[in-house]
């Protein structure tokens, strides 16, 4: 599949990497301004001495949650992983507001990303809600026990963010 974008990268044919990053095929660009400049056409595009990682290890925490209204802190959730021991019935867990998530994250700014993972590990249904300037779409937010549920939070205006809810598993 091709798909031409004006002085974009095509991708037609492959990408490999070892360690050589080869990309066949696909280095077509009108022009191009700053370093490079004038028009780009080849059929590969190389770069070597990478280092292949198969299996990258991310150093995450896992943060306990023992109250069923929980409301972990922006580092907690940067730390990758929640466990809420929910119990005594349902209860939502509240995710800091726009302004504690900016001000939590040294250098935020709109378009600033993160992923982090919440586990409901205890015997009730606990649902995610966002605080004051933090808007919560997509996915389930009710999350039963025993499931976890990826989270992505992005800065989308000054101290505003939005957290996507994908896949209760």
């Amino acid at each position: 599949m091709s798909t031409n974008y004006p002085g974009a990268v095509n991708f037609q044919d492959a990408v490999t990497m070892e360690e050589t990053l080869v990309v066949t095929g696909a280095v077509q660009g009108a022009s191009f301004s700053g370093p490079i400049a004038g028009a780009v056409s080849a059929t590969t595009l190389s770069a070597s001495g990478l280092t292949k990682i198969p299996n990258p290890v991310k150093q995450q925490t896992i943060t306990p949650i023992a109250t069923q209204a929980g409301a972990p802190t922006i580092a907690e959730l940067l730390g990758g992983f929640i466990n809420h021991a929910s119990t005594g019935g349902a209860g939502n867990v509240t995710l800091p507001t726009g302004t504690l998530m900016s001000g939590g994250i040294s250098g935020v700014a709109i378009g600033s990303t993160f992923e982090w993972k919440y586990y409901n590990s205890g015997s009730q249904t606990a649902t995610i809600v966002g605080d004051t300037d933090h808007t919560i779409v997509g996915g389930t937010a009710a999350v039963t026990t025993g499931k976890y549920v990826n989270c992505t939070s992005v800065c989308t205006a000054a101290h505003t963010w939005v957290t996507y809810l994908s896949g209760l598993l």
